[in-house]
């Protein structure tokens, strides 16, 4: 069902434009009529609506950003279904663009200018993982940049928590451990940044996660990605058993000690990585207090408390269009 301009849902939406479509369904700019909210609603295709794993997939991202708690997690309103059947999730509306559409047109990020955004992307990523649950499906596209909040420019939202994986979490009886899409064994994520665990299949954990920000991180100071190949199977052997060539080659300007910094994210053996999403930005604290660029994460929002206990079962411790 295509929603038109005008067009009331749930009594209270009003449907102002069609702002995306990808192949799960839509996404719409809207208003909530009753507290004159400017929101954006995510619509399932009907043939969505008619599968269990996509339909766990459309509520495990409401169920994440609830349990999450963060700033930096898109905020999700409401849940309900439409008349003939569709699903739909209410958000709060991103006035802004993605990183990845940052990255296409400026071609690369300057490292300080990438620090304010990974700190916060990490701090995000610390409120997760302390709330047991594991992105799995980190990529520029799910890393939105508010043109502005509070004053701050470029403050940091994540989305897509569709193929998380939660920890630890009590289910109901007649759940699977894990439903279909994020069993053990299926390769679940964007491939080009899938970590070697995931590549090949593995059980992840909030690591895997941290891999992902490397690569992140690789492509915004280099303006490339770590590894191409032709096809998956080729791409995911180079992600399980090669090492990209050092960042600093790519990038000069950055330095041998940024480039190691992603390096250590990038370790294939889930232990040589940053042991905690805050460990990573303390990495980054330190570059930046090293190189003069302490001010440029001075408003950056930072991960929660150290002291919080790692998230259970761990072993060491657009609009959102884009990401149907």
């Amino acid at each position: 069902m295509s929603l038109s301009p005008g067009q009331v849902i749930d009594g209270k939406y009003t449907i102002v434009r069609r702002l995306g479509e990808g192949g799960m369904g839509a996404v719409y700019e809207g208003t909530n009529t009753r507290i004159r909210r400017r929101v954006a609603i995510k619509v399932l295709h009907a043939e969505g609506a008619l599968r269990q794993d996509i339909v766990q997939r459309f509520e495990r991202e409401a169920q994440a950003a609830g349990r999450i708690g963060s700033e930096h997690i898109v905020e999700v309103l409401d849940l309900g279904a439409l008349p003939t059947g569709e699903r739909f999730m209410v958000m709060e509306f991103l006035d802004g663009e993605s990183l990845g559409t940052r990255i296409k047109r400026q071609k690369k990020l300057s490292a300080i200018e990438f620090l304010p955004i990974v700190n916060q992307l990490l701090g995000a990523l610390e409120a997760a993982h302390v709330a047991g649950i594991i992105h799995r499906d980190l990529k520029p596209d799910n890393v939105f940049l508010l043109a502005n909040r509070a004053g701050q420019r470029d403050f940091v939202k994540v989305l897509d928590f569709g193929v998380s994986k939660f920890v630890n979490v009590k289910r109901d009886e007649d759940d699977d451990e894990e439903y279909a899409m994020t069993r053990v064994g299926a390769v679940v994520g964007t491939p080009y940044y899938m970590s070697p665990e995931q590549a090949r299949g593995l059980t992840v954990d909030h690591r895997s996660d941290l891999y992902s920000v490397g690569v992140l991180t690789y492509l915004a100071v280099t303006g490339r990605l770590p590894f191409t190949a032709k096809g998956f199977q080729e791409l995911a052997i180079k992600i399980a058993l090669e090492s990209p060539e050092p960042a600093e080659l790519a990038a000069p300007e950055i330095g041998h000690e940024f480039g190691e910094i992603i390096r250590r994210a990038m370790r294939r053996d889930p232990s040589e990585r940053y042991p905690f999403a805050r460990d990573f930005q303390a990495a980054i604290a330190e570059w930046a207090a090293l190189h003069g660029a302490s001010a440029a994460l001075s408003t950056s929002s930072p991960g929660v408390n150290s002291g919080l206990t790692p998230p259970p079962g761990s072993s060491a411790l657009a609009p959102p269009s884009s990401a149907l």
